[in-house]
């Protein structure tokens, strides 16, 4: 696999080689599922903001006209309040996808520390081998 692996590497491989591919198979889903809550956030902003100017265009409307409607206001504002807590909710879900996706990271920088670390040991034990030969 390695040119500097020695006889007897796959010992010292089988330690990390194992870590690596979990590290690698976990990062891009985190990737994914943080994009995905951002679009939804976005979107939930997208719906709360017509909301509000539909909201307010209606009330110049009324009052204009003098008239109101209290069951439009009423169901715009339940229409608020329960995007309010989804956008809550996102936000939420949001800090504790970004707290996973640091704790990966720090995982996978700790494996990769072990590799080099691993990888150094195996050349220095190379040469001594070779320098142990002649």
């Amino acid at each position: 696999m390695f040119p500097l692996l020695p006889e007897g590497g796959d010992e010292f491989e089988s330690k990390w080689r194992p870590k690596c591919k979990n590290e690698e198979s976990r990062t891009p889903q985190l990737y994914e599922a943080n994009r995905r809550l951002r679009l939804e956030l976005q979107m939930l902003y997208k719906q709360a903001d017509t909301i509000i100017t539909h909201a307010q265009a209606k009330k110049t409307i009324d009052s204009r006209s003098g008239m109101s409607f209290p069951s439009i206001k009423n169901n715009l504002r339940i229409n608020l309040q329960k995007l309010q807590g989804d956008v809550e909710d996102l936000r939420k879900r949001a800090a504790t996808a970004q707290i996973k996706y640091e704790a990966e990271k720090s995982n996978r920088e700790g494996v990769e520390k072990e590799v080099k670390q691993l990888r150094q040991e195996l050349i220095n034990s190379k040469i001594s081998s070779s320098v142990a030969r002649r």
